[in-house]
């Protein structure tokens, strides 16, 4: 499902849960998106010096675990890694579809 397809209450359910699965507040225009891609696209910049929170933690290893792609329970301790964000907003899309 894209951004077109949902339902404006739909589009604020999708933005609270990415904003509560990466622990940061999405300002407006990053809420504003036409794809996953686009998503992905506005929240490195506001990411890439965080590290992923507890939660993001768990998240991150569950999914590599159901997906068998381990690398991306790699370096959780770091800072976010591009492929990681897009991994749990594919995550998210997928649970509010």
């Amino acid at each position: 499902m894209t951004p077109r397809e949902m339902g404006s209450l739909d589009t604020v359910e999708l933005v609270m849960a990415i904003e509560e699965a990466f622990g940061v507040e999405i300002p407006g225009e990053i809420g504003e998106f036409e794809s996953q891609a686009e998503m992905v696209d506005r929240l490195e910049p506001v990411l890439s010096n965080q590290r992923p929170n507890k939660a993001a933690v768990a998240l991150l290893r569950q999914i590599a675990r159901d997906r068998q792609q381990p690398e991306l329970a790699e370096g959780l301790e770091g800072t976010w890694r591009r492929e990681q964000i897009a991994a749990v907003v594919r995550e998210i899309f997928r649970r509010i579809e």
